[in-house]
């Protein structure tokens, strides 16, 4: 009979053992972690940026980055399509108002203003033909008009003669030539009274045609009027004096109707555009003052308009500028603005530190006298502006803070500065 041997487990595939050494190795790990927390962390002096707690008047600005843009901007548009012959003025030129700028050909089109000149001019020769035509049918009823009124008149002539003798008692006039001839008159009176209505109606007959025969000439000139006038569209002039900003032609390029030629822009009549980020936004309001710095001068303004939307995590603020220009103001400037909102006498601020935020509580370090080391400390911070922030506890006046990123030694409740 075989007997079957139990083999012992080895110590560490027992899970009593594993379970021992995974807390054991925990508690190493948190001991550790709380050490270095505590313990001491070099950083170079030179690696931070320290600033110093002040009292004073608290100028809580908003600031962004901009550009300088023109308050009005015309864009022309070409009326007629052609292909790009000349190109004379480039973007950043400043033109005058009627200065030629590019030059387009199309051969459809001055054939097409050569052969309506021809058509106007055939069409003038036939309403003049119409006219003399006209007279003359005028003058053919005027005159068997006045025929048969010469006619009536003789006949009428006539029937006072006969009744005369007829009155008298002359027997040379029968009763039938006398009924005879007044029949004769009645009938030419009537003739007259026709004719005189046909002349009624052949005037405006021939009034009516004339008025057609105009309209279509008219017409035509029109049509006429409008080739000349897109064949001298293929000059394109600049519209205003200013600047040409943009101009997206090359050439031998074919240009559609409507296609953009050039931008356009007033020299001098700019505003700011400013990007300031979203949560500063809720602060501005129309009408607050604006210091522009263009890197050489400094441009007051106001704000006179607040973008709705939010693009990127920033509004747009758009400044009237009410100072004079300097020589470098020109559109597309890049500048830097401060929106000014408001002003808190005798407050203690300091420049912000990274990721600092309003209203809100955040742990910074501390530099200590000599500036050897620097202690982590929790500061409740106030209202804020674009480069500094208000204080309401946790330092004092004169007390240096470090406001450079801290990313690296933040575990660390105190740093050694060397």
């Amino acid at each position: 009979m075989d007997i079957i041997k139990q083999t012992k487990k080895p110590i560490y595939k027992k899970k009593s053992f594993m379970t021992a050494t995974g807390v054991a190795v925990l508690a190493v790990f948190l001991i550790a972690s709380s050490q270095m927390r505590f313990a001491g962390f070099s950083v170079q002096k030179n690696a931070v940026i320290t600033a110093i707690v002040e009292q004073g008047d608290f100028d809580i600005k908003i600031s962004g980055p901009g550009i300088l843009a023109p308050r009005d901007v015309h864009w022309v548009a070409s009326t007629v399509a052609g292909k790009v012959e000349r190109i004379l003025v480039k973007p950043g030129a400043q033109v005058e108002k009627g200065q030629l700028i590019v030059e387009l050909v199309n051969p459809e089109l001055d054939q097409k203003v050569e052969e309506l000149h021809w058509e106007v001019v055939a069409m003038q020769a036939q309403t003049r033909a119409l006219k003399v035509s006209q007279d003359t049918q005028v003058l053919d009823m005027k005159a068997s008009t006045l025929d048969t009124q010469m006619q009536y008149e003789k006949a009428k002539m006539r029937l006072d003669a006969e009744a005369r003798l007829i009155k008298v008692g002359n027997s040379t006039v029968s009763k039938l030539d006398f009924e005879s001839s007044k029949l004769t008159v009645n009938q030419l009176a009537k003739t007259i009274e026709i004719n005189e209505m046909r002349a009624t109606q052949l005037l405006l007959n021939l009034a009516a045609q004339f008025e057609a025969q105009t309209a279509l000439l008219n017409k035509l000139k029109k049509s006429y009027e409008r080739a000349q006038f897109q064949l001298s569209s293929l000059n394109v002039k600049a519209p205003l004096a200013g600047v040409l900003q943009t101009m997206p032609l090359e050439l031998g390029q074919r240009v559609a109707i409507g296609g953009n030629i050039a931008k356009f822009a007033k020299k001098g009549d700019l505003i700011a555009e400013l990007k300031v980020p979203e949560l500063n936004a809720g602060d501005i309001i129309i009408g607050q003052q604006v210091s522009v710095d263009t890197r050489f001068n400094q441009i007051q303004g106001k704000v006179i308009r607040i973008d709705p939307a939010v693009v990127n995590g920033t509004v747009q603020v758009d400044v009237e500028l009410t100072s004079k220009l300097p020589d470098e103001a020109r559109p597309d400037l890049s500048i830097d603005g401060e929106i000014f909102i408001t002003q808190k006498k005798n407050s203690l601020f300091v420049r912000r530190p990274a990721f600092s935020q309003a209203k809100q509580t955040m742990a910074i370090y501390l530099l200590n006298n000599e500036q050897t080391k620097a202690q982590q400390t929790s500061v409740e911070f106030g209202l804020s502006s674009s480069v500094d922030i208000e204080i309401v506890s946790g330092l004092k006046v004169g007390d240096r803070i470090i406001v450079s990123e801290q990313t690296s030694f933040e575990r660390h409740q105190q740093i050694s500065l060397n």
